[in-house]
């Protein structure tokens, strides 16, 4: 093997994915043969001038083998005269609080310690020894489990501060270097146990798939980079899509239904994973089924629908909008609290709003009917106490000028009310009769005949 050929790969890579003379990278070093290999590349490119600091995380999980592997890895930074950070997790009881699997654990402290390091020192990435078989393994994994485009795109090169300037290189060609190089490293045993998924896909799955393809490992890779390059476009077509589409603040996003329904359903799907992960910052507690349901809501018939998803957020169609919340403490409020009205006075509502009610000593010109958001009501017709509370299924009232009593539900529809204003808008009962819907209705309660009546005037804001 030509010695100059990995140096070669990981020279372009750093310069193809931004990295400059004099810029400094945290190199990742576990003491197995691929980081040792990384770490033996990058500190031999002197002409890069490039400030190295080794970083290593100890597991805590093979007892005196893991401190050992630490103490080889501190010598391997000794060796090239390199700074060198380490830190002890014990990651088996951080999975048993946390309830989540070795594999996630490990991942987890791993990325939380690395990125430590890198804010520490300001250093422009994290170098990873993951290589071509490395990503073999990765796309199979993803397939195994379920993935669409950007899963089976496997790992990418850089992503944000982690950068993987061996992808393109396999295994044997690392253990080829180390060969030559006559260097050494720490074998880790757990590598070799199949309780874990990827050594049995790396011990069991890809020997088999050898036999019916010997170059199974080299066309996972090749299909990974294909899905790479489509995938890219793909979120490029999706950015412009969103910014057409949706209009986001800190705690929602509304997308134009009328836009979203125009859409394929690749990219529908596209757009409604970025929104999500917008919103919440990953993806981490939403699957394929999270994102169907909100397909089926986006072609609901119903004009105003709603959808309750993982991590307190809610989905709901609002005639021309599809909308993604969390739902806010007024919400969860709103329904729950009844406000008990003994006479006059400035009434606040625990999920929002204002109601002021006032003595009258005439009835104003066309009483009952001045805004919607203003009513009179003949005291002797409607007297204290009055009861305030938020819409419930069921609820009727007689609207001024009619005969028959309706739904509310049917007279949120009329007005097209969105469902989240509709928990919010009091109700105003004087025993179990509803008089008054404040902001769109009053009830034939409000009409007053007699002009010698005692009026009472109630006022509603919204704020």
């Amino acid at each position: 093997m030509n010695l100059h050929i990995l140096p070669d790969r990981v020279k372009q890579s750093l310069h193809e994915h931004g990295l400059c003379p004099g810029d400094t990278i945290i190199v990742a070093l576990s003491g197995g043969a691929d980081s040792c290999a990384l770490l033996d590349i990058l500190a031999g490119l002197k002409e890069l001038s490039l400030h190295l600091i080794v970083a290593h995380l100890n597991h805590c999980l093979r007892g005196a083998e893991s401190d050992t592997d630490e103490e080889f890895c501190r010598g391997r930074a000794e060796h090239y005269a390199l700074p060198f950070k380490a830190r002890r997790i014990d990651v088996g009881e951080m999975a048993r609080l946390q309830k989540i699997n070795l594999e996630d654990a490990g991942r987890q402290a791993r990325h939380q310690f690395l990125e430590e390091v890198r804010l520490e020192h300001d250093a422009a990435v994290i170098a990873l020894a993951h290589h071509a078989d490395d990503q073999a393994e990765t796309v199979l994994m993803r397939l195994l489990r379920g993935a669409g485009t950007t899963g089976l795109s496997g790992m990418s090169w850089r992503n944000g501060n982690r950068l993987r300037p061996l992808l393109d290189s396999t295994r044997v060609e690392i253990e080829a270097y180390l060969a030559e190089r006559n260097l050494c490293f720490r074998e880790d045993l757990s590598n070799r146990d199949t309780k874990f998924l990827r050594n049995r896909v790396r011990h069991e799955l890809l020997p088999l798939l050898e036999t019916y393809n010997p170059a199974i490992r080299s066309s996972l890779t090749t299909t990974a980079s294909l899905l790479s390059d489509e995938d890219a476009v793909l979120e490029d077509l999706t950015a412009k899509l969103v910014s057409e589409a949706c209009r986001f603040t800190p705690e929602s996003v509304s997308c134009d239904l009328i836009v979203l329904v125009q859409q394929p359903p690749a990219l529908l799907r596209r757009l409604l994973r970025h929104v999500l992960e917008r919103l919440h910052g990953s993806l981490k507690h939403f699957g394929f089924r999270h994102i169907q349901a909100l397909e089926h809501l986006i072609c609901s018939p119903r004009p105003n629908a709603r959808l309750n998803l993982p991590v307190g957020t809610c989905a709901r169609r609002s005639y021309d909008l599809l909308v993604l919340e969390r739902l806010s403490k007024q919400e969860n409020l709103a329904g729950g609290d009844i406000v008990s009205i003994t006479g006059p006075g400035v009434y606040r509502l625990p999920w929002g709003g204002t109601l002021i009610l006032s003595l009258g000593v005439a009835a104003p010109p066309d009483a009952g009917r001045l805004n919607q958001n203003i009513a009179c009501f003949d005291l002797e017709k409607v007297p204290f106490p009055w009861q305030v509370r938020t819409f419930r299924s069921g609820d009727r009232m007689t609207p001024l000028g009619m005969t028959g009593s309706k739904k509310v539900k049917d007279i949120f529809i009329d007005a097209k009310i969105p469902l989240p204003q509709r928990r919010r808008l009091p109700l105003v009962f004087c025993g179990t009769t509803l008089i008054w819907l404040c902001g769109l209705r009053t009830s034939q309660k409000s009409l007053i005949n007699d002009q010698e009546s005692v009026i009472i005037i109630g006022e509603y804001s919204a704020t």
